[in-house]
């Protein structure tokens, strides 16, 4: 009973978080879209809500951050409503966007939350609970100051998340350090131009979901789960599943390397500056990316003697999926989008 009433929770929370995102995204006043990203909130506490200690914990943190972000968000709309001070409310609500998203430097919660959550509550923080925030970023209408502005901490959260993700063996918190690389990418984009953006955010949240989706599956949390379990097809199936960490770190010939693209291409520009820094920024996380794909492959390497049928049979449907998504979907974007 207990199980169905917490399927009914999840499945809720998820059309309120659902629900939120449309609001904001559709509303046409302030009210509307302070609605939305409250919405969108509360139904990510209920869902990240979980037994555990460890849990419960994470839900704390990430609760308080959220609230304060909150508080600013509020006091800007309140005071845009009276048409008042525009440069000064614009900086309060981007103070409110960059606590929720964590920028830098309000970055510090990111890790800290994401290493106690389930593997569906890190997709929600790392890429759903990002849709609206960015959303108000790119409605804004920054001026030249503050476009100056967004690119420098856009750029620094770059900088923290790849600096911070080296020696990390929590994937969790790997992938926590990760999302604040990308979080660079579409800062800057949001502002330059909405499609790009919305294109970033969809393939990077397929990225997530189908990595963050396999590693549920398979029970891997850290480096150490690679230690304690040393199966052929074990191993066969989370190595396919560390290919999309390739992907994430923009390698060539993944998919990921088709986003990096398309943003130096729709970016270069106009923040020339911030791009050159964020390309940089990928290019030294993907070292904590390699450090990953190389630890399953040698752990691989000394279970697997003998390839059996059965044991690739049981990965068939993992490793397909994982070469579509990170190979297949790029080679079709750059032959029909034409990067």
């Amino acid at each position: 009973m207990m199980m169905v009433l917490s399927g009914i929770s999840s499945i809720v929370s998820l059309i309120v978080i659902l629900s939120g995102v449309i609001i904001s995204m559709v509303s046409l006043n302030m009210l509307g879209l302070w609605v939305g990203v409250e919405l969108n909130f509360l139904g990510a506490v209920c869902f990240l809500s979980g037994a555990s200690v460890e849990e419960s914990e994470s839900v704390m943190k990430y609760f308080i951050v959220q609230v304060l972000g909150s508080c600013f968000l509020v006091l800007g709309f309140l005071m845009m409503m009276n048409c008042c001070f525009v440069s000064m409310i614009k900086l309060i609500i981007l103070l409110g966007v960059f606590v929720k998203l964590g920028v830098f430097p309000f970055y510090f919660w990111v890790p800290s939350v994401m290493s106690g959550l389930s593997w569906f509550g890190c997709f929600i923080i790392s890429v759903i609970q990002k849709v609206v925030p960015l959303w108000v970023v790119s409605n804004l209408l920054l001026t030249g100051k503050e476009l100056s502005m967004l690119e420098l901490l856009a750029s620094l959260t770059c900088v923290v998340g790849c600096l911070g993700g080296l020696g990390v063996l929590s994937y969790r918190v790997l992938l926590g350090y990760s999302s604040l690389v990308h979080l660079g990418f579409m800062l800057i984009m949001c502002c330059i131009d909405e499609k790009c953006f919305l294109v970033y955010m969809s393939f990077y949240s397929l990225i997530n979901f189908c990595l963050m989706s396999s590693f549920w599956k398979l029970s891997v949390y850290s480096f150490l789960d690679l230690v304690k379990e040393d199966k052929s097809n074990f191993l066969t199936e989370v190595w396919w599943s560390s290919l999309y960490f390739l992907s994430l770190s923009g390698l060539p010939p993944f998919s990921g390397c088709v986003l990096k693209v398309y943003f130096v291409w729709s970016c270069w520009n106009f923040m020339s500056l911030g791009c050159v820094v964020c390309i940089l920024s990928s290019i030294i996380s993907l070292y904590f990316y390699l450090s990953v794909v190389m630890s399953v492959l040698i752990f691989w390497g000394k279970s697997v003697s003998v390839f059996t049928k059965k044991s690739l049979s049981m990965s068939y449907a993992l490793g397909g999926l994982s070469v579509f998504v990170n190979l297949g979907i790029g080679l079709m974007m750059f032959l029909f989008v034409g990067l």
